[in-house]
């Protein structure tokens, strides 16, 4: 039990780098799809698009307002605090996937 404990404490960021880049990619791939639907759309005036684009202009900022925000609230104990949950939903589905075997 030590070893598979030490072994996914081990694994654990690489696990969580590479689960979280694949996140990011596919809600860039998807925020820039509907961006260009949302911007292109020749169904309205173009007086629309230009409103939406500003629209989605202010979006974007108050996204990094927000980080921002929060990014200066975040301590060392709720990231550890963060990190304990990951790790236990982590060994949770690992512990369930071995299970089903």
């Amino acid at each position: 039990a030590k070893i598979v404990e030490s072994a996914l404490d081990d694994a654990l960021p690489t696990f969580l780098h590479t689960a979280w880049s694949y996140v990011v990619r596919d809600i860039d791939s998807t925020m820039k799809n509907v961006g260009r639907k949302f911007l292109q759309d020749k169904s309205v005036p173009w007086q629309i698009r230009v409103r939406r684009a500003q629209a989605l202009r202010r979006l974007g900022q108050v996204f990094v307002e927000t980080s921002q925000a929060e990014g200066a609230h975040q301590t060392d104990r709720s990231m550890t605090s963060a990190a304990e949950e990951a790790k236990a939903k982590l060994q949770e589905a690992m512990i369930g996937a071995m299970k089903e075997k």
